[in-house]
């Protein structure tokens, strides 16, 4: 089986976070020259965390939890010319397995 990825439509909670917001891919509508290495946008619209350009890390073991697949992750912030921001938070699968996940 694949080693579990973020993916576009996966949802991310930062560990700070009230709400889960889902993962969106950088469109022709954003210019994402300004955020180069930019892998996601954050879908959130009317909330702060809308728009903003992130990159997600798996690191650790997927697993079972509710209604289906989560690992932790750390969700990168990408800065606006200034260093970007690290913390750590939960990646929601949006598939199921059949089995457990890599």
């Amino acid at each position: 089986m694949e080693k579990v990825q973020a993916q576009i439509g996966n949802g991310i909670q930062g560990d700070e976070w009230n709400i889960c917001e889902v993962l969106k891919e950088p469109g022709p509508d954003i210019s994402d020259s300004l955020f180069p290495g930019c892998e996601f946008r954050i879908d959130a619209p009317g909330c702060p965390l809308n728009n903003l350009a992130v990159n997600i890390k798996i690191t650790g073991k997927p697993h079972l939890s509710g209604f289906g697949w989560k690992s932790r992750c750390k969700i990168e912030v990408i800065g606006d010319g200034e260093p970007s921001t690290f913390f750590g938070g939960t990646l929601y699968h949006n598939h199921s397995y059949d089995t457990e996940p890599n």
